[in-house]
């Protein structure tokens, strides 16, 4: 008897939601497509940016990692931006009807590729809407170069922290891309680069997403 389910084969062998979303909001990727797993996750939002209109996925990997990419997409796809954000490994683990001992962690990659995806779609949208990216283009450069990570914080690697009790790797660690890469739009009138001028762009980045209510003052 197979050890996979049968929800599990027909997933591997069928997967939904296959392929790059065009036009995209957001993209995550995990793994190295080079070596071992490696999963792309690419979504699309409502006019509104509550609600996923499209996800799709591009994945190297085992069986249970293709089924769990599969029936990740197939659990969000058309849901609410909240409701896609609270999906949790053990749901697609048990829509799967189980995996394998020691196939549980291909669940963790579909669902951090998500919530990946959605982030680089929420942060992307809050920076153009504050003005500190004109563009997509120009989004895409400050990711490349490691700024939005420093700026925000964010624990950037591609999951082998996690499997390898690397030490280096830490969320107050800044990528290395973040010193390394040039600073593409560091020639910009006026640009400041310093910890102020970073705490004015988060604050900005807040108050787009948090307008004051009418008869509420703004928070200091």
């Amino acid at each position: 008897m197979s050890r996979y389910s049968a929800r599990v084969l027909d997933h591997f062998q069928n997967p939904r939601h296959v392929g790059h979303v065009t036009p995209r909001d957001g993209l995550g990727r995990l793994g190295d497509p080079d070596c071992g797993d490696f999963l792309e996750v690419s979504v699309r939002l409502s006019e509104d940016h509550q609600r996923l209109a499209a996800v799709g996925y591009l994945i190297k990997g085992c069986p249970a990692a293709i089924a769990t990419a599969s029936m990740m997409a197939e659990l969000v796809d058309q849901r609410t931006v909240e409701e896609a954000l609270q999906l949790t490994d053990q749901q697609v683990i048990d829509a799967l009807d189980g995996l394998p001992p020691g196939k549980e962690h291909c669940s963790v990659l579909a669902v951090k590729g998500l919530h990946l995806a959605l982030q680089d779609a929420l942060i992307r949208r809050l920076f153009k809407k504050a003005g500190l990216a004109r563009d997509d283009e120009e989004f895409d450069r400050l990711v490349a170069s490691g700024q939005i990570a420093e700026i925000l914080r964010i624990h950037t690697c591609d999951g082998s922290c996690e499997q390898d009790g690397h030490e280096g790797c830490s969320s107050d660690s800044p990528p290395a891309s973040a010193t390394a890469a040039p600073d593409p739009i560091g020639n910009r009138p006026g640009r400041n680069d310093s910890p102020a001028a970073a705490s004015e762009q988060i604050a900005s980045v807040d108050s787009a997403l948090n307008p004051p209510l009418p008869g509420r003052p703004a928070p200091e």
